[in-house]
């Protein structure tokens, strides 16, 4: 036994005292860096709360063995020196020993993490489905395996139509649901072969490996048979259709992995033109389009920004009692600078298609109601006519649709009696009950409706009853070939009868010959326009029409 008695070592006291220094460092930056968590990290603070205070009752040991030493050293107090130091040897073994296991235990935590991470950065959080980065990799690795190969693959795009409206009905719980049933209704129906992925929204991606172009359309045509069934949710049940896009690799295409997403994209959105639940795979011509109609959006918006379109103005008369004037239509010209008059024909389907319809819809309005406004500041007759507008299908689906009107009859103080509102038979086929519920607040609010290009292509007779409408527009197509008695005639008449058996007035446009004109007239008619009584003409001789009607109807003066 070995008894330490006041040793004149110094250097072994400086050791001692350097080592309790230290110690005493070391639990307080523990504790420090234990409260930095548990104020900045609460979830990390509770994972490793039990590994830090195991290290701090550690030291702690530590600490009252070398404070123990000083204590004698100082006061000459007689130790036994295996007494201290064999415990402070052991728990220094100890230390050790469970400093190694909570760093390998943090370590594999922190594994965890890195590995949660990489999944999350990998996959769609609600699917667990790959996300488009790993398609993107995914891509860019047979892109490199097919410059030293023949190796084919075709990229299939689904889109999940009317996906939004049942979000906004339904809230956004019943949409998640349907997005991970439609997942795993893809990972079953296409087997571990194919790589299924989430691309955002209600888009979806599948990459198929060797699989020709032919052989891709009889893939998806049968993968479609498989998936085209209502989902069922919390006891509801919900029809969605799907647009399929194809773009099958050729090793003659220099292409990105974007560039091939980019073109499936395309010939979903062809799909998308065609109808409901359509096939469409990708072509150079179809990229070409795509490219021209970006060029027709840039000009577009330019012609928005530098009021390239003008309106003119073509007369309507009601013909019964002699040709009186009713109104007028508002019809929109765009003036461009490079090609002069452009087609409505040829802009106006490219503005539906891209959506820019409505910013169109809107300008009119406002050019419409502020050239209503003028007239009726100077002429009296405009309160017994009325001003007629254009209404695309898009623009009745949009939300904000009635505070824009509103707001913009009572900006320029128009009569709600002298406005009318044309939508085409498109917007109440698209969505028939939208549309219904869009015109009877449009009739509470006081504004007339008409439906326009009555008889092109639907099935009109079988949903007029529940459209409340003030009148009804026929096609220009079925004035062209009347004559008297023929079978147009008699398809004419039978209109006319309908629309006035529904208290709706009928409006005949394309009117250019007398003949035309008489037959309507004896058909019971009432109102007409067209080329015959007159032409679309600009606002100055809107307004000179309309005081050369004062004058012919007006009071005297």
């Amino acid at each position: 036994m070995h008894i330490l008695k006041d040793p004149e070592s110094s250097f072994f006291f400086a050791c001692i005292l350097s080592g309790l220094t230290i110690l005493l460092f070391g639990i307080s930056f523990y504790f420090r860096q234990l409260l930095s968590l548990r104020k900045q990290e609460p979830s990390l603070y509770r994972q490793t709360r039990k590994s830090f205070l195991v290290l701090i009752g550690l030291i702690g040991s530590f600490l009252a063995g070398y404070s123990a030493v000083i204590v004698a050293i100082t006061f000459h107090y007689e130790i036994d020196f295996n007494s201290i130091f064999g415990p402070i040897l052991f728990l220094g073994s100890l230390f050790v020993l469970a400093t190694a296991y909570l760093t390998l235990n943090m370590f594999k935590k922190l594994l965890k993490s890195r590995n949660a991470l990489k999944s999350q950065a990998y996959h769609d959080y609600m699917t667990k489905l790959p996300n488009r980065r790993m398609l993107t990799n995914q891509l860019n690795a047979y892109l490199v395996q097919s410059r030293n190969s023949d190796l084919q693959f075709s990229v299939f795009f689904l889109d999940l139509l009317n996906f939004k409206k049942v979000n906004d009905s339904f809230g956004h719980h019943i949409g998640d649901q349907i997005l991970i049933q439609f997942a795993e209704r893809l990972i079953e129906a296409v087997g571990p072969e194919a790589l299924v992925c989430r691309l955002g929204g209600d888009d979806f991606i599948i990459l198929e490996k060797n699989v020709s172009a032919n052989k891709s359309i009889l893939k998806l045509r049968k993968l479609r048979e498989k998936i085209l069934h209502p989902f069922e949710i919390d006891g509801l049940h919900f029809s969605l259709d799907i647009s399929f896009g194809i773009y099958a690799y050729n090793i003659q295409d220099k292409v990105t992995a974007d560039d091939i997403l980019n073109r499936a994209n395309i010939a979903m959105r062809r799909s998308k033109q065609r109808g409901n639940n359509v096939v469409s795979i990708f072509t150079k011509t179809m990229l070409n389009q795509t490219h021209d109609i970006l060029k027709f959006e840039n000009s577009f918006r330019t012609a928005l920004q530098e009021d390239q379109f003008k309106l003119v103005f073509q007369p309507q008369f009601r013909i019964q009692n002699g040709i009186e004037l009713s109104g007028f239509e508002a019809l929109v010209r765009w003036h461009h600078p490079d090609r002069g008059m452009v087609s409505p024909a040829e802009f106006i389907p490219l503005a539906e298609e891209t959506g820019l319809i409505v910013e169109l819809d809107r300008l009119v309005m406002r050019k419409a109601c502020s050239m209503w406004s003028d007239c009726l500041k100077v002429s009296g007759a405009c309160e017994n006519l009325h001003i007629s507008i254009n209404l695309s299908a898009k623009h009745i689906t949009e939300s904000s649709m009635m505070r824009y009107i509103e707001e913009t009859i009572d900006k320029y103080n128009i009569p709600l009696q002298s406005l009318y509102l044309e939508l085409t038979e498109s917007a109440f086929v698209n969505d028939p009950e939208l549309a219904a519920a869009r015109l009877k607040t449009l009739n509470k609010l006081g504004v007339h409706c008409a439906i326009d290009d009555f008889g092109t292509g639907y099935s009109s007779l079988a949903y007029l009853n529940n459209f409340p409408a003030r009148s009804v527009k026929i096609d220009r197509s079925f004035i062209m070939g009347i004559k008297p008695g023929n079978d147009c005639a008699k398809l004419l008449e039978s209109i006319i009868k309908l629309a006035h058996g529904l208290n709706m007035e009928a409006v005949a446009e394309g009117v250019e010959t007398e003949q035309q004109l008489e037959i309507l007239r004896e058909l019971n008619c009432d109102t007409v326009q067209g080329f015959y009584l007159g032409r679309p003409m600009p606002k100055e001789e809107a307004q000179k029409l309309i005081s050369d009607y004062k004058k012919i109807n007006g009071p005297e003066e």
